[in-house]
């Protein structure tokens, strides 16, 4: 009798519930590069204002051997559309005081000087659910402004 197998055991029930990891929606983040042409070095800023947790950060990066304004702000703009990409978000709205990229990129548009950065921003927008550029005036973007600035100085004072 012991040797025959019994009835199935009911499944146990786990002590601590498990809650399924939703992926993250939505995501806002305000950009803005400062450039020096006499060094042709950039600093790279973006703010992130998560709308899911209410929370908000601040990021930077820096860039040698950069040749203009307009590709100092798509390597920003292109900066926080990665950051976003490994955060794991499906929606994106991309905040700029940088209007002309703003207008290139939203009407698709390819500018020479910058084809290649532009190529990476059109690429990467395809891996999100829902992108969107927002031109914004500098008055409302001066966190992400005072961020740039403080990435080039440190790069340029070392």
């Amino acid at each position: 009798m012991l040797a025959q197998p019994t009835a199935d055991p009911k499944p146990l029930k786990p002590m601590i519930g498990i809650e399924p990891n939703p992926r993250k929606t939505s995501l806002a983040i305000f950009t803005h590069a400062a450039w020096n042409p006499s060094t042709r070095a950039a600093g790279l800023g973006w703010i992130v204002d998560d709308r899911d947790s209410s929370s908000s950060s601040s990021h930077s990066a820096t860039s040698e051997h950069v040749s203009s304004p307009l590709m100092a702000e798509a390597l920003a703009v292109r900066s926080a559309i990665n950051f976003a990409l490994i955060q794991g978000f499906s929606s994106l709205s991309i905040f700029s005081d940088a209007k002309a990229l703003i207008d290139t990129i939203n009407h698709k548009e390819m500018k020479t000087e910058i084809f290649g950065m532009l190529q990476d921003i059109y690429l990467s927008a395809l891996s999100f659910m829902s992108i969107s550029f927002i031109s914004i005036p500098r008055a409302a973007n001066e966190k992400a402004d005072s961020i740039a600035k403080q990435a080039l100085w440190a790069l340029t004072s070392t």
